[in-house]
């Protein structure tokens, strides 16, 4: 597998891992965060099919790391740093 699989893979990975902890959110708010951090992982893992479009990957992996470690999306919040895991693979 290569990076560009490898990182769209983990890209994936914590987007199941956002819409599973919005399916158990307490709030709408908290239920809405999380689901803005899944659909924008999912963007993700597509861009990175598209190697010409580094910006855009680096772009919506920070809007990702915003909504998914933010105060809105409460006790199920994602820990902080985990788009590193996805940018790790590209920098291997």
């Amino acid at each position: 597998m290569n990076a560009l699989n490898a990182a769209a893979e983990e890209a994936r990975h914590y987007a199941n891992q956002a819409r599973s902890r919005a399916a158990q959110a307490g709030t709408d708010l908290q239920r809405l965060t999380l689901s803005a951090a899944a659909l924008t992982l999912d963007s993700v893992a597509r861009l990175l099919s598209r190697p010409d479009r580094e910006n855009a990957v680096l772009d919506a992996l920070s809007i990702a790391e915003s909504y998914a470690t933010s105060a809105d999306a409460g006790p199920l919040a994602l820990p902080g740093g985990f788009t590193l895991n996805v940018l790790d693979y590209l920098t291997a």
